[in-house]
């Protein structure tokens, strides 16, 4: 027997057992919003790792598996688990993408300054003057990311550049 096999032997059945366990308590605190992002990460990476153990182990107990394949169960429980993916892929509807503040920052870049000012607590007229100042030319109809594309800037210092002195960002 070689080193591999050995390996498969000793391991696969009870790393597979041990990473389902974990990945099932992970997966249950995420399903009752227990805990994010650690937890999320965790099960993410650990998936990872039980998908891997799970092929050693189907590789270790081929002949058994082929022989399952065969069986009828194992045939409808197929069957119901793609119908269950199918319904939830087709029923559930998307969450929104993205990071919210990443999403509201970008709408935001891209607004009138004449209806961007008023969200930023500021007139129109004093975040022309503070980009003027800092050597933009912009007008009311104008949005900060065609004002930063055009001058060859990040558009998130316009957007400093925008913000009341008090309400910048350290």
């Amino acid at each position: 027997m070689n080193y591999f096999d050995n390996g498969l032997r000793r391991y696969a059945t009870q790393a597979t057992a041990v990473l389902s366990v974990v990945v099932g308590i992970t997966g249950v605190i995420l399903f009752f919003h227990l805990a994010k992002d650690p937890v999320e990460a965790i099960h993410e990476w650990l998936g990872m790792g039980f998908a891997a153990v799970a092929i050693l182990h189907v590789i270790r107990h081929r002949g058994s598996f082929a022989l399952m394949l065969r069986q009828r169960q194992l045939h409808i429980l197929a069957a119901i688990t793609a119908l269950g993916v199918a319904a939830f892929v087709a029923l559930v509807p998307p969450k929104p993408s993205g990071n919210p503040m990443a999403r509201l920052a970008r709408a935001a870049e891209q607004a009138p300054i004449s209806q961007l000012a008023p969200v930023m607590g500021s007139r129109t007229e004093d975040v022309l003057a503070r980009l003027r100042q800092a050597g933009i030319n912009a007008e009311p109809g104008d949005s900060l990311a065609a004002l930063a594309a055009s001058h060859h800037v990040e558009s998130v210092k316009l957007i400093a550049l925008a913000l009341p002195p008090s309400k910048r960002p350290n």
